[in-house]
């Protein structure tokens, strides 16, 4: 089994930080100033945080957006956390994505994510 990339990550990679987690720029964003907010103990998913952990992840999505809007000034965000193979998890190390949005980068973004699973199932 390969290495953990969350669980290896450098500290000169992190953006942002807490007790609970730390904020890095995804290395395969979809977007300018995609973040990834991930918590220091490797744990699958959401649902197998403490609720520190998951405090930990909300406490950090602000200084996250603040530094995304500085750099990058997006229009809107999508902030959503994928839960196993089927849902898009890649990693099995929990992280929650920070995903800035700009004019015109998606022809409809109306309904957000529902767009994506809409248009995946036909």
């Amino acid at each position: 089994m390969p290495a953990c990339p969350f669980c290896s990550t450098s500290s000169m990679d992190i953006i942002a930080r807490n007790e609970f987690c730390y904020a890095i720029y995804d290395k395969y964003p979809v977007a300018r100033g995609h973040v990834l907010i991930i918590p220091y103990r490797h744990e699958p998913d959401y649902f197998s945080l403490t609720s520190e952990e998951k405090h930990g992840i909300a406490d950090l999505a602000g200084p996250c957006k603040t530094i995304i809007a500085a750099q990058f000034s997006p229009i809107g965000y999508n902030i959503g956390i994928n839960v196993g193979r089927s849902a898009g998890q890649s990693v099995p190390h929990c992280h929650c994505h920070i995903i800035p949005r700009y004019p015109k980068d998606s022809e409809d973004p109306r309904g957000g994510i529902r767009s994506v699973v809409r248009n995946a199932n036909g």
